[in-house]
């Protein structure tokens, strides 16, 4: 556990499971009450108080269900922090070809096709996914994907100069350790990864 914030979150979520319990027991008893008291199945006072129990506890459940699965982490602002790292890319002469590149990419079939990255940094291979890196040759170092997060630009001009459009930089953006991000289990976790492979030029990058 990241952090016992999330200890609050764990304690609502069974204080919820255990409201439904009661609530489903509780509407049963005096249904059989209502029967064995008044002989009949149904009255508008035993409904409204269902009902009022129902929609406390789906309002309970709602809010607690998008606190923990459907928050967009790009609008949670100050409860969440971001840490960016920059390293250079190593060069990769090892498949015999005589050809040298940053970056080797592999394309997955199907209807929605999705790419892995390889890269190599000092002593370290790293494998990312499409759908949260992308590959900058142009230019800009930050592309369109990459704009949607928040650069050093004097950090990225400088690891261009430095390494000759070499290098690359990867965004961690993790939940505060809080109550309210406790609530939604998500204290002192990993929120969002995003890696920038930076390369001079397409002709860098091999297809496999």
């Amino acid at each position: 556990m990241k952090s016992t914030w999330n200890l609050v979150g764990m304690g609502v979520w069974l204080l919820v499971l255990i409201a439904l319990v009661w609530m489903v027991h509780d509407m049963r008893v005096r249904r059989i009450r209502l029967i064995v008291k008044e002989h009949h199945s149904f009255s508008w006072r035993n409904f409204t108080i269902s009902t009022i129990e129902l929609v406390a506890w789906l309002l309970v459940f709602g809010g607690m269900s998008y606190t923990t699965f459907f928050q967009n982490v790009n609008h949670l602002g100050d409860r969440v922090s971001q840490t960016t790292r920059y390293e250079p890319l190593v060069i990769n002469t090892g498949d015999g070809s005589g050809s040298s590149y940053y970056v080797t990419v592999n394309n997955s079939k199907g209807n929605k096709p999705i790419q892995t990255y390889t890269y190599l940094t000092e002593g370290e291979k790293y494998q990312v996914s499409s759908t949260d890196a992308t590959v900058s040759d142009g230019k800009k170092a930050i592309n369109l994907p990459a704009s949607a997060y928040k650069w050093d630009a004097k950090k990225v001009m400088r690891y261009d100069q430095r390494h000759q459009k070499a290098w690359v930089g990867v965004i961690e953006t993790t939940y505060k350790k809080s109550f309210v991000n406790g609530l939604g289990l998500h204290a002192g976790r990993l929120a969002d990864r995003f890696t920038l492979i930076r390369i001079p030029d397409h002709s860098f990058m091999l297809d496999q």
